[in-house]
């Protein structure tokens, strides 16, 4: 697809002479979610505040579906493009539903429009618009909170969407709950999103691809989280995966047929009744079939497809899979 987001040689240096972006390029294609992720200090938040100009470049060029940024007026710029941060940034004396409404009362929308969009992304993002839309940010959850931010920044259909560590102050069980329902609405919206996180978890579960950076603002790897995983680039890029790069894998394979042992592929009805009913379907996520196997007494699940039993999924069956998503990465 063609790039909706270009960098193309840019460098941001500090009077102080501080250089925290050097002679960076890459592309974000269109529909795309690129997380760009590195250790703190390489730049990653300063590249993300370049492309809506809160933090302006000292040379290179932005291009925003092939438009120079720096032509652009600053406010109409920022008003395209959803913006996202850590805190959430709501304004207290607002409701939500006044929150959320900002930007479209700033571009002239009548009230009835305006009623309908906010109506319409809160039930997007999973909160009900008569229960929550008359509260105020300090009578929510962290989780809502964020929700809301993200509503907020998706109230004019902006192109393009940049999110900085957005889901960073809420808890471990409400991230995994906000990283999937902001996956779905990727799925659902198409909306390009630039994603800025420290956290590796969160750009394998959620990135298209990944943009691995390091100190400086280099750039060490674009490319899909399996290949970052299971092919770095370089030691820096080894290093950020770390030792977890096999479990990680697990949030990305898919059970294929030809992972079941050969043997396993003709299920009797004895081995069938061994497995004490648990089963899985053919497709399903790797991490789901470990969990199930390591839940069942004998350490194996039967395999269906459409209902139909296709075979038997063990230990040796996750390790087969794990090999062929490698292999196929480094291909």
């Amino acid at each position: 697809m063609a790039p909706a987001i270009v960098f193309d040689h840019v460098r941001k240096e500090y009077p102080d002479g501080t250089v925290a972006v050097d002679d960076l390029s890459f592309e974000v294609r269109e529909h795309e979610l690129l997380a760009l992720v590195g250790p703190s200090g390489c730049g990653k938040s300063t590249t993300l505040r370049m492309a809506n100009r809160l933090v302006e470049l000292t040379s290179g060029r932005i291009l925003i579906n092939g438009e120079d940024i720096t032509q652009v007026d600053t406010v109409a710029l920022r008003r395209r493009i959803g913006y996202v941060i850590q805190h959430v940034g709501l304004f207290p004396h607002r409701t939500v539903t006044q929150n959320v409404s900002t930007v479209p009362q700033l571009l002239g929308w009548d009230r009835a429009r305006t009623r309908a969009r906010v109506g319409e992304l809160l039930e997007l993002v999973g909160l009900d618009p008569d229960r929550y839309g008359r509260r105020y940010p300090h009578e929510l959850s962290g989780g809502a909170r964020q929700r809301v931010g993200v509503a907020r920044a998706l109230a004019v259909d902006p192109p393009v969407l940049l999110m900085d560590e957005p889901f960073g102050a809420v808890d471990p069980v409400g991230r995994r709950r906000l990283q999937a329902e902001f996956r779905r609405i990727h799925r659902e919206l198409g909306t390009t999103v630039v994603l800025v996180t420290h956290d590796v978890d969160e750009a394998v579960r959620l990135a298209d691809r990944g943009a691995v950076l390091s100190r400086g603002g280099g750039l060490e790897q674009p490319a899909p989280p399996v290949s970052v995983l299971s092919a770095p680039a370089s030691p820096a890029v080894a290093d950020l995966v770390g030792s977890g790069a096999a479990v990680r894998l697990l949030a990305l394979g898919r059970l294929e047929r030809a992972d079941l042992a050969p043997g396993a592929r003709a299920v009797d009805a004895e081995a069938a009744d061994s497995a004490h009913g648990a089963s899985l379907e053919l497709g399903a996520a790797l991490d789901d079939v470990f969990a199930a196997i390591a839940q069942a007494p004998d350490g194996r699940v039967l395999v269906r497809q459409d209902g139909a039993l296709v075979g038997m999924a063990d230990a040796d069956t996750v390790v087969t899979a794990l090999q062929r998503v490698t292999a196929a990465a480094q291909a």
